[in-house]
C-alpha cells in the first residue's frame, strides 16, 4: 500500500533543522535533568565561559527563564540541554548546568516535560503529515498543528512580557501548569499511534478511549473529543463515499 503512495522528498529526511529532528542521541535512560555534580560545561552550548553558579541567583533566573522560553518550542538554550536517548526515539533528555542554583533546577525539571510533550506533538505533525499516514493522521497532525500555533503564541507573549522585565520564573510555571495535563495526553496518545501504526479507526478508537479514561478533567477531555471530531471528519468523508459508491451498485 505504501509504494502506491507518493514518497516523502529525501531533502524533508536530509535537513532534521526542517523537522524538528535535530537534537543529538546520548546513551542513558533519564528523562529529566542530570543530577550528576560537576556536569560539563562542553555538553551545552559552546563558546560559553562560566558556569552558570559563578552569577548570583537573580542573574541566574533570568538565564533561566531565557533558556526555559526556548526549551519549551524544543530549542537549546546556553544552560539547558535537550538530547535524544539513544534506542528511544520517543524520550528527551534534559540536563542543566549543575552549578545552577537547586531552587531553579526544581522548577526547570518541572517544566521539562511539557516540553517534550511539545517535541513529540510537534514530530507528529511532521511525521503524521506524510502521505502514507492515511487521511486521519493527517487530520489529527492538522488539528494539533493548530494547537501548536496556540502554544507558541502564547511562548511568544510571554517572551514579550520577559523582555519587559514583567516574567519570573515562578510566573512562568504559574502559566504553563493549567496546561501540563492537556500536553501530556495528546503526548500519550501520540506515543501509542506512533509506536502501533495505527492509522483509520484504530486512531478514532485510541482517541475515545483516552477521552473516557481522562473523564475527571474536563480541559483534558474536551480537547481529546475536540482532536477525535477533528480527525473524524476525514473518516467519515470516505465511510459516505464508500456507502454512496455501494448504493449506487445496488
Amino acid at each position: 500500500m505504501e509504494s502506491s503512495c507518493p514518497s516523502t522528498p529525501r531533502w524533508n529526511l536530509d535537513r532534521p533543522f526542517l523537522t524538528g529532528r535535530f537534537h543529538q542521541e546520548i546513551k542513558g535512560t533519564s528523562r529529566f535533568a542530570s543530577d550528576a555534580k560537576g556536569c560539563p560545561l562542553d555538553s551545552f552550548s559552546s563558546g560559553l565561559e562560566n558556569p552558570i553558579g559563578c552569577y548570583d541567583g537573580a542573574v541566574q533566573e533570568l538565564i533561566v527563564i531565557d533558556d526555559l522560553l526556548f526549551a519549551l518550542v524544543g530549542i537549546e538554550g546556553r544552560y539547558i540541554s535537550i538530547k535524544r536517548v539513544h534506542g528511544k526515539a520517543d524520550v528527551f533528555s534534559f540536563q542543566v548546568d549543575a552549578s545552577m542554583d537547586l531552587a531553579l533546577q526544581e522548577i526547570a525539571k518541572r517544566i521539562f516535560p511539557l516540553c517534550e510533550s511539545f517535541l513529540l506533538i510537534d514530530e507528529f505533525v511532521e511525521s503524521g503529515s506524510q502521505f502514507k499516514n492515511g487521511l486521519v493522521n493527517h487530520a489529527l497532525a492538522a488539528a494539533l498543528w493548530a494547537l501548536l500555533l496556540d502554544y507558541q503564541a502564547m511562548v511568544a507573549q510571554l517572551e514579550h512580557q520577559f523582555r519587559l522585565r514583567r516574567l519570573s520564573i515562578q510566573g512562568l510555571w504559574f502559566c504553563y501548569q493549567p496546561m501540563m495535563g492537556s500536553m501530556q495526553a495528546l503526548s500519550t496518545v501520540i506515543k501509542k499511534v506512533s509506536a502501533n501504526n495505527y492509522a483509520g479507526s484504530a486512531v478514532l478508537n485510541l482517541l475515545q478511549s483516552q477521552a473516557k479514561a481522562m473523564a475527571g478533567d474536563c480541559a483534558v477531555r474536551s480537547l481529546l473529543e475536540k482532536m477525535t471530531h477533528s480527525a473524524s471528519i476525514a473518516y467519515l468523508s470516505i465511510l459516505e463515499r464508500v456507502i454512496s459508491w455501494f448504493i449506487l451498485w445496488i
